[in-house]
């Protein structure tokens, strides 16, 4: 009897400590759970921060999307605003009041500052504008190895030149090498361990560039892979901790911060409105023109008749009608306009059909542009692009068009489309220009006969110029003010080109992407970014802004002009949700389009596992840039 106790003791112990183990582990199983539903559920919160950060922004463009000082750097508007106070009034939401209570949710809209890598952090958000579009055809092969020269830096065992080739043979549309690796064409894709084809087409994403030969992580984001301009401790450290480093103390952001594909603006004025089109039908500028210049007849009288008119220095003139990095306008010489290598031509075309070269003798193929565009010719015989046509088309009054068919500039007009350009030559009066009619995008259309001076205008801007009227010539009566309203209100580009893909932002861009605008100045450069801040957003509306605030005169404005813009309408906001009492982060990055007042989201991107990168929290003691 005692023997049989002695065995039921241990085995009721042994029941009561399973019983126990199971209820430690169901308390543990139960506990895990309701931690990970409160993880969610804070993640939850967090990213509805983010998302209310994002709203608020496209909120603000609506009204204030022409006014850099709005949003480009404005703490009050962007830094530790309320979303949710737990205890608290719901009118405290939308500020960025402090409790002693921790349970408070926000957001904060963060961005790089270009000026800075070590301390500040910049409340705002950037333009899509103030960086060179991968896509554009303006874009040359010379502004995207100037960026990954800068990508690159001291490492010489890599050759930038061999990068962009690669980038211009995965984007352009033909099968034919840009440089001297024939592997860039498909060879090198298709030997890779996990093979794809090369695309032969525009990027989708920048982030695209890690597909293209010769790309790496390095190159693409520098030095700064949690991509938040500021240089933290492991981006300093060398090779001790990830990402590797050179030590220099200075943060490479890499290509990353300096390109986008999602730029391109409305053929609109700032108020939405369709531009006057300068070369359209006479009485129907006239008529737009005096509603834009009301009580200046004057004024009206001469851009009517200046946008005929050669430039001054006669047919063969800086107006030639060329885009700048195209052929350079003849000198008064028969048959100029050589081509320049560093930029070439983008015009309008009339067809498929081989490109002059610009001098006399045979006439020669040429691949097409590095920006991936289509080549543009050298004129007609005499250097004449031929009659009007529309955006795109070669001339009908002349032999030969210009190049292929931009497909974003409408449809083709009246151009030959079958036979090839002439090589500049000339069989019509001496001095002809030899330059193809390129417009900003795509093309402007020819006005010239055969023999003749081409367009006299290439942008609004060359209406300041001097002109030549009976042999003389005639100084531009306009003034800075009617430049303004030229540049907001008229255009040199066809109504039926909608948008403008590439133009780049004065008041927003860099230094970095300042320098690949053609025909700007390291001085220039300097007086743009020490103006820039300190004008109103009426003064910033338009580019004029350069020739009121003596940073160039006439002659340097009008051959940027065309390259340039002063607003956005694509925008990158990066909004970081967050908690006072618990340390996680949802950090997003949207890119929404304002068509007019509305924001459309074109790109939407979780970048929470970056981690939240930007110091937020007052704890962190964050720097802000003071204006």
């Amino acid at each position: 009897m005692n023997r049989s106790r002695g065995v039921i003791l241990p085995v009721v112990l042994f029941v009561l400590v399973l019983i126990g183990l199971l209820a430690a582990m169901f308390a543990f199983r139960v506990h895990a759970d309701l931690a990970a539903t409160q993880a969610m559920a804070f993640r939850l919160q967090t990213r509805l921060a983010a998302e209310a950060g994002v709203e608020r922004v496209k909120l603000l463009l609506r009204t204030a999307r022409f006014d850099r000082g709005v949003w480009y750097h404005n703490p009050d508007l962007f830094n530790r605003i309320i979303v949710f106070a737990h205890g608290r009034e719901p009118r405290v939401a939308g500020s960025s009041e402090e409790f002693d209570e921790k349970m408070v949710y926000r957001f904060s809209i963060v961005a790089d500052d270009p000026a800075d890598d070590k301390e500040f952090v910049r409340f705002g958000i950037t333009d899509e504008a103030s960086k060179l579009n991968l896509n554009a055809q303006t874009t040359t092969e010379t502004q995207l190895l100037k960026l990954v020269s800068g990508a690159v830096g001291d490492n010489d065992q890599v050759d930038p030149q061999k990068i962009v080739d690669a980038i211009i043979d995965w984007r352009d549309a033909d099968a034919d090498p840009h440089g001297e690796d024939p592997g860039t064409e498909g060879d090198y894709y298709r030997s890779l361990e996990k093979p794809y084809r090369v695309k032969n087409g525009p990027f989708d994403t920048v982030e695209e560039l890690l597909l293209v030969k010769g790309v790496t992580p390095e190159i693409l984001y520098g030095e700064d892979f949690d991509r938040n301009g500021l240089l933290s401790e492991s981006e300093r450290d060398g090779d001790r901790t990830f990402p590797p480093d050179n030590q220099d103390d200075v943060l490479n952001r890499g290509l990353y911060p300096y390109l986008t594909v999602l730029s391109a603006e409305n053929n609109v004025g700032n108020d939405n409105r369709p531009r006057v089109y300068l070369l359209g039908d006479e009485a129907v500028v006239r008529a737009e023109l005096e509603a834009a210049f009301p009580d200046e007849p004057a004024i009206v009288d001469y851009i009517v008749s200046a946008v005929k008119t050669p430039p001054a220095g006669g047919p063969g003139g800086v107006q030639g009608g060329g885009q700048p990095g195209g052929g350079q306008p003849g000198g008064g010489h028969e048959g100029g306009g050589q081509p320049d290598a560093g930029q070439p031509p983008i015009g309008g075309g009339g067809g498929q059909q081989p490109v002059g070269d610009g001098k006399s003798g045979p006439q020669q193929q040429r691949r097409d542009p590095p920006a991936g565009g289509q080549p543009a010719g050298s004129g007609s015989p005499g250097g004449g692009p031929g009659g009007a046509g529309a955006p795109g088309a070669g001339g009908s009054g002349a032999t030969g068009g210009d190049g292929d068919v931009d497909p974003s500039a409408g449809a083709a007009g009246e151009g030959d489309g079958e036979q090839p350009p002439g090589d500049g030559a000339g069989e019509g009066d001496e001095g002809g220009d030899g330059s193809g009619a390129g417009g900003p995008a795509g093309g402007q259309p020819g006005t010239g006969e055969e023999g003749g001076g081409g367009t006299p205008i290439r942008s609004p801007a060359s209406l300041m110029l001097p002109r030549t009227v009976d042999g003389q010539v005639v100084a531009s009566p306009l003034t800075p003010e009617h430049l303004a309203v030229l540049m907001d209100r008229t255009t040199t580009i066809p109504p039926a080109q909608r948008t403008v893909p590439g133009l780049i932002n004065i008041n927003t861009a860099p230094r970095s992407v300042l320098q690949c605008i053609d025909g700007l100045s390291a001085d220039q450069i300097e007086a743009i970014l020490a103006k820039r801040n300190g004008l109103g957003a009426a003064a910033a509306a338009t580019t004029a802004w350069l020739v009121s605030e003596g940073v160039m005169d006439a002659t340097a404005f009008e051959k940027v002009a065309p390259h340039i813009t002063a607003r956005g309408q694509q925008f990158t906001i990066e909004s970081v949700g967050y908690a006072d009492h618990i340390g996680m982060v949802t950090r997003l990055q949207v890119v929404v389009d304002m068509n007019g007042p509305i924001a459309q989201t074109v790109y939407y991107r979780d970048l929470s596992n970056l981690g939240g990168a930007y110091p937020i929290r007052e704890e962190d003691k964050e720097k802000m840039r003071g204006r």
